[in-house]
């Protein structure tokens, strides 16, 4: 059984998300999960997208 890959990437302006998922599709990696954090009252948010690569259930 060959177990999945994944890789956990941070992009720091939203207007990048897009272009990194896209970047990372090319590449044969599929979005698992996608979600933001903020550090500090009126800090940046930092978005944070899991890839996973290799067989589908």
């Amino acid at each position: 059984m060959k177990l999945k890959e994944y890789e956990c990437i941070e992009v720091k302006h939203h207007k990048e998300v897009g272009k990194a998922i896209e970047q990372w599709q090319k590449e044969g990696w599929h979005l698992h999960t996608y979600t933001t954090t903020q550090y500090g009252i009126g800090g940046d948010a930092h978005h944070h997208l899991l890839f996973e690569k290799g067989e589908k259930d």
